[in-house]
C-alpha cells in the first residue's frame, strides 16, 4: 500500500467516525428549530391578542367620553370641539397601531408596540381622568347655573316677605351664604377645566408625567371644593324655603285668628 492510498483510507475511516455525529448535529438542531419557531409564534400570537384588547378596551372609554363631553352643557362648543377631536385623534392613532402590531414579525418589535399603548398614549392614566374631571366640572357648573336661578327667586320672596314687615335679617344672610358658596363653586369648577384641558400626555417623559399627575391631583381637589360648596349651597337653599314658608304660615295663622 503506498502513501496516496493509507491517506484516502485514513480519510474514509474519519470521515465513517464522525458521520452519525454530523448526522446528529444536523438533525436535532432542525428539530429544536422548528419547536423554538412554534414557541415563538405561540407567543407573538399570545401579545398580539392582548394589544388587541388593550386597544380596543381604551377605545371604547374613548368613545363613550367622546358622547359623554358631547352632553356637557356649560363648556362651549368649541371646547367640546377641541376635547373631542383630541379624543377621536387618539383612537386613530390606537387603530393605526393596532394594525401594525397584527403585522409585527418580531416579539422585539410587537413588545415595543405593546409597551406603547400604556407608556405613549396614556388613555387610563390621563386623558380618560381628564375628561371625567371635564365632566364632572360641567356638572358643577350647570348645578351653579340652577342655584343661581333659585337664588334669584329666594331673593324676590325675601323683599316680598320685607315688605311685609317680616324679619328677614336671618335669610337674607343665608341668601348672602348661598351666593357666595355658587360663586366659589363656579370658580373652582372653571379652574379644573382650565388646568386639565392642555395636558398632553407624557410619551414617556417623566418630569412631564409627574406634572400631569400632579395637575390631575389638584384639578380633582377643586371639583370636591366645588361639589362641597353646591352641597352647603343647596341646605342654605332649603333653610330659606323653611323660612319663607314659617312667614306664610305664622300670616295664616294671624289671619285666621283675626276672621274668629
Amino acid at each position: 500500500m503506498n502513501k496516496n492510498t493509507i491517506s484516502l483510507a485514513a480519510a474514509i475511516v474519519i470521515a465513517l467516525s464522525i458521520a452519525p455525529a454530523f448526522a446528529e448535529t444536523t438533525t436535532r438542531p432542525l428539530g429544536q428549530r422548528v419547536a423554538s419557531s412554534t414557541l415563538v409564534q405561540e407567543h407573538m400570537d399570545q401579545m398580539t391578542n392582548r394589544a388587541d384588547q388593550e386597544i380596543t378596551q381604551r377605545v371604547n372609554a374613548l368613545t363613550a367620553l367622546i358622547a359623554r363631553i358631547g352632553d356637557m352643557n356649560k363648556i362651549s362648543a368649541g371646547e367640546k370641539t377641541t376635547l373631542q377631536t383630541t379624543l377621536k385623534s387618539e383612537i386613530s392613532e390606537l387603530t393605526a397601531l393596532q394594525q401594525k402590531i397584527t403585522g409585527d414579525t418580531s416579539t422585539t418589535t410587537i413588545r415595543d408596540d405593546l409597551q406603547s399603548i400604556t407608556k405613549s398614549y396614556r388613555i387610563y392614566a390621563l386623558v380618560v381622568p381628564q375628561g371625567q374631571i371635564i365632566a364632572t366640572a360641567d356638572r358643577a357648573l350647570t348645578l351653579a347655573t340652577s342655584l343661581t336661578t333659585l337664588g334669584t327667586d329666594l331673593q324676590s320672596r325675601i323683599s316680598q316677605a320685607q315688605s311685609s314687615g317680616k324679619n328677614v335679617t336671618s335669610l337674607q344672610s343665608t341668601l348672602s351664604d348661598l351666593t357666595a358658596k355658587v360663586s366659589d363653586a363656579q370658580t373652582n369648577a372653571q379652574a379644573a377645566i382650565t388646568e386639565v384641558s392642555v395636558l398632553m400626555p407624557d410619551q414617556g417623559n417623566t418630569a412631564q408625567l409627574q406634572a400631569n399627575m400632579s395637575a390631575l391631583k389638584d384639578a380633582r381637589t377643586k371639583i370636591k371644593a366645588a361639589n362641597q360648596d353646591l352641597v352647603a349651597a343647596r341646605q342654605d337653599a332649603g333653610t330659606i324655603v323653611k323660612g319663607l314658608r314659617s312667614f306664610e304660615k305664622n300670616s295664616s295663622s294671624t289671619a285666621s285668628s283675626s276672621a274668629q
